[in-house]
């Protein structure tokens, strides 16, 4: 497709890489896929911000034909498996919504680029402190008023308005004043700077030069809210009866705790090329499992370790299942603060104590060994010898590690209790697997506490918890996401763990600071084997994703690798592009 016409794209220095890391894992994208979207930075064409996306039109291989019913059915395997509180991600990033009713100025693409979306055209100054998108102007929202400029100015403020209380405000502090605001430092919305200069053109005005600030607006984060519908109806504008919205899909109905259906968006700007009439959401508890698929009211659905061997055993569904990226790494922290983790030698014993050929057995499949935060495959993974010896597993060192401590031979520990949050991905399984090993191996007995997931993170914000079983998915793939993000100690907010290093901290300020690859990487090796050894944390699995599509499911979008791209955190734009084809 014909490109907008080129614009020199700001250069993005290593502080401004920084700010764009602060800024994503303010909105918990330093969970998953901030190295995705620092990779999609780096491979932007000449076109920068204003590549145009890849067209959604059906590519019917020969002999296909689209099918009559454009209907199409997912979820299941942790996917919607409790009931959204809200559709309204302007102010509630995690409300569990649904993303395909709404459009931003721009996407990600499959890649995990910033492409144009609302906007037509986005362009900067020099520095890249100032930015201004242009607004399609067959943008709509689903009543068939105008979408336009006024309606991004209005919601940006609403987010960052101290009386929304909307929890990721901080997103947006690149906005000049927009910090101050939400901090009531500035009472007046017209000092932050974000202003419709008319109904098409959204200027912002930044703190400082941001060259990646078109980033921050293909995010969720950044979605629109229709003011007059907020206004009527307050936190109930997103129900089905109320919603008004501007993405390629409406919502037609939505019985709480039970299912909801999407319908085309006639008045969406990019309609004619979205396929599916109908989407039918239901809410599956992760219990199951794989049956809604079976049992044909799922058109696709998310593996769990107990469904994939099975669908991989049958020669009904061996092919429709297949493997999709979904980088993150299960790992334990033992806390530094609570005894008897904060005696090193009792870190070292566990460390060496967990048999991790052993332990992802019990995930059949979505999980395997790892020595390292970086999966293989990623920036920054490591495949060193060295790094891999520093944990290794050695039962009997494991238990020569105790001598001198009160716990020598497995004997007199404390109560010690393994928390995790309450999931599907197969991570119980895993945890037992953990316990069962630490039984064996050191003669540690350990209760499992599964906690609800807010719950959870409450108190490991707090860093109450002795003993934790969790997880981090990337968020873009760069060895920043994976230390910076997550193991910090400089961090003011967002800390997992108690544990603090200085030399730690100093090579992820060397890796931050530099844009010399060979020197960023030494730096990232060199924090992995300091935290190793002192036993930071201990990696134990990395994992791997399956999803099963029934054989009349197109439209997939794959990536540069030839990976199929499944909805997740960054990349929301699944359903414009899939189509049903009539059955064989």
């Amino acid at each position: 497709m014909k490109e907008a016409a080129p614009m020199k794209t700001p250069r993005i220095t290593d502080a401004q890489v920084d700010l764009l890391a602060e800024r994503l894992r303010a909105v918990g994208v330093g969970r998953r896929e901030f190295l995705k979207v620092a990779a999609g930075l780096a491979a932007m064409g000449p076109a920068g911000f204003n590549h145009r996306p890849a067209d959604a039109a059906p590519k019917l291989a020969p002999g296909e034909k689209l099918a009559k019913d454009q209907s199409f059915r997912y979820g299941g395997g942790g996917w919607w498996q409790d009931d959204p509180t809200s559709h309204d991600f302007n102010k509630d990033l995690y409300c569990n919504g649904v993303p395909a009713l709404f459009a931003g100025l721009m996407k990600f693409n499959a890649d995990h680029q910033s492409v144009l979306y609302v906007a037509s055209k986005v362009t900067s100054n020099s520095d890249g402190s100032q930015w201004a998108f242009t607004i399609r102007k067959d943008s709509k929202w689903s009543d068939g008023s105008p979408c336009t400029a006024r309606d991004f100015e209005w919601s940006w403020k609403r987010q960052l308005d101290p009386a929304s209380a909307a929890p990721y405000a901080a997103f947006l502090y690149d906005i000049r004043n927009a910090q101050a605001f939400n901090k009531k430092e500035v009472t007046d919305p017209s000092q932050v700077g974000v202003r419709a200069k008319d109904d098409w053109t959204l200027e912002v005005t930044l703190e400082g030069p941001r060259g990646y600030f078109p980033v921050l607006a293909a995010y969720l984060a950044a979605l629109p809210a229709h003011r007059a519908s907020v206004e009527k109806h307050a936190d109930k504008w997103t129900e089905a009866a109320n919603i008004v919205c501007n993405g390629p899909f409406v919502l037609e109905t939505w019985q709480h705790g039970q299912v909801m259906v999407l319908r085309k968006n006639k008045h969406f700007f990019g309609a004619k090329d979205v396929v599916l009439d109908k989407v039918t959401i239901p809410i599956v508890p992760v219990a199951s499992g794989a049956l809604p698929y079976e049992n044909n009211e799922l058109d696709l659905t998310s593996l769990q370790t107990g469904d994939l061997k099975r669908l991989q055993s049958n020669p009904k569904t061996v092919e429709e299942v297949f493997r999709y990226p979904f980088p993150g790494t299960w790992y334990l922290i033992p806390q530094v603060t609570k005894p008897p983790f904060d005696n090193l030698k009792v870190r070292r014993a566990v460390a060496h104590a967990i048999d991790r050929a052993n332990i992802v057995k019990v995930a059949q499949g979505f999980a395997i060994p790892a020595h390292a935060m970086i999966p293989p495959g990623f920036p920054g993974a490591l495949d060193d010898p060295k790094i891999k010896a520093i944990q290794h597993f050695d039962a009997k060192l494991a238990m020569a590690q105790l001598r001198g401590t009160p716990f020598e031979g497995g004997k007199n520990w404390p109560k010690v209790t393994l928390t995790m949050r309450d999931e599907a991905l197969g991570s119980k399984p895993l945890a037992e697997a953990v316990q069962s090993v630490l039984l064996e191996h050191l003669n540690m007995k350990t209760d499992l506490e599964v906690l609800e997931p807010r719950v959870f993170r409450e108190r490991l914000w707090k860093q109450d918890l002795q003993f934790v079983w969790i997880r981090w998915f990337m968020d873009y793939p760069d060895p920043h996401n994976e230390y910076f993000d997550t193991f910090y100690g400089k961090k003011t907010t967002g800390k997992r763990q108690a544990w603090v290093n200085d030399a730690f901290d100093r090579e992820l300020e060397a890796g931050r600071d530099t844009r010399d690859p060979k020197k960023r990487m030494a730096a990232y090796a060199k924090a992995e084997e300091i935290m190793q050894t002192d036993v930071g944390y201990v990696p134990v699995a990395w994992t791997v994703r399956y999803a099963a599509a029934k054989p009349n499911v197109r439209g997939i979008e794959r990536n540069r690798q030839g990976e199929f791209v499944l909805e997740a955190n960054i990349y929301v734009d699944m359903l414009p592009h899939l189509y049903m084809i009539e059955r064989a």
